[in-house]
């Protein structure tokens, strides 16, 4: 008896100690001081004739340096130059102790093609924030998953390229030289805009995701979300109700919906039908088929993704969804950035 009380005490210690040692694992990098540098670099699609002397106008009038990456205007077809000069371009950054924080040009694609031939131990070495959405979706869960990097699923250059003040610039601006989302962690919404819920309850975990798309395709990767106790943040642009069907069908049969306890909805943008049509689901009734599916509490309507209002979403961090029908919120309960 004394010798079976004794193992159980050994795995349950062992089980502790390894939550623990997971909890340490988790990299991020620190929020940026005035004088700090942020490099600019483009992991997937190219220039294509675009102007960022605004943006980075803006940046430097936020009291920033800008460095820009080297192969930042290569153009290789539709990829911003070739496989090894967009990754050789990273790993750059993320080496150099200059840099504090990477900002990403654009998504479009080609991100996944360069995961392959990016330094993980290195980066482990210099972790710092990486931020972009959409493509760069494929760079979160590869550093995520090989690294336990956190990230900021966050506005890019692409998007700060106007003069005008706005939501998105102020998110950004606050990101880059804070280290939580907001006294109360809860999720800063713009003026008027309203959470909605799916299915709701309460839900725990480490926050990941990204674009939709991408996420399917890293299915079968070694690259792919793990997500077991995790909550799952999901946004789109310019798919069909059925394509967003599929997507989350491939989630669901990867196991990925299966392990997480919760699921957050994004800027579903150009993604029809908005609303149920004569033999046509609406994406939102898609997305409550799965929330019913998985029995987890799900949010909708984050302004989050792809679109002119679009947050600083941190990646990786411990969060908590509150899905009540009353008072719905997203609650990030963890620091993303170190002083």
């Amino acid at each position: 008896m004394f010798r079976k009380i004794f193992l159980i005490c050994i795995i349950f210690l062992n089980c502790m100690l390894s939550v623990e040692a997971e909890e340490q694992t988790v990299l991020k990098g620190s929020a940026l001081k005035p004088g700090d540098c942020i490099g600019i670099v483009a992991p997937a699609s190219g220039m294509d004739g675009m102007d960022i002397s605004l943006a980075v106008q803006k940046l430097q009038s936020w009291g920033y340096k800008v460095k820009l990456a080297p192969n930042l205007y290569s153009q290789s077809g539709y990829l911003a130059g070739s496989d090894t000069k967009r990754a050789a371009d990273l790993n750059t950054f993320f080496a150099d102790d200059e840099v504090k924080a990477i900002l990403c040009l654009r998504g479009g694609y080609g991100s996944e093609r360069i995961l392959d031939l990016l330094d993980y131990e290195m980066v482990k070495q210099h972790p710092k924030m990486l931020i972009g959405y959409s493509d760069i979706t494929a760079l979160h869960a590869a550093l995520w998953e090989k690294c336990r990097l956190i990230g900021v699923h966050g506005a890019m250059v692409i998007d700060i390229n106007d003069s005008s003040p706005n939501y998105t610039d102020e998110q950004l601006r606050k990101g880059l030289s804070s280290t939580i989302v907001s006294d109360s962690g809860a999720f800063a919404l713009p003026e008027n805009h309203q959470l909605e819920v799916l299915h709701e309850g309460t839900a725990e975990g480490r926050l990941i995701g990204g674009n939709l798309s991408v996420i399917a395709a890293l299915c079968g990767t070694p690259y792919a979300l793990d997500g077991t106790g995790c909550i799952l943040f999901l946004e789109e642009v310019g798919e069909d109700s059925y394509a967003i069907d599929r997507m989350m069908w491939q989630l669901w049969q990867s196991g990925l919906l299966k392990n997480i306890n919760g699921m957050v909805i994004g800027n579903l943008r150009r993604c029809e039908p908005l609303t149920p049509q004569l033999y046509d689901y609406s994406v939102k009734q898609v997305f409550a088929h799965y929330a019913k599916l998985a029995e987890i509490p799900v949010i909708y309507n984050l302004p989050v993704g792809h679109g002119p209002v679009n947050g600083f979403l941190p990646l990786g961090v411990k969060a908590k969804i509150v899905a009540d029908y009353n008072n719905p919120q997203l609650i990030i309960t963890e620091n993303y950035a170190e002083k």
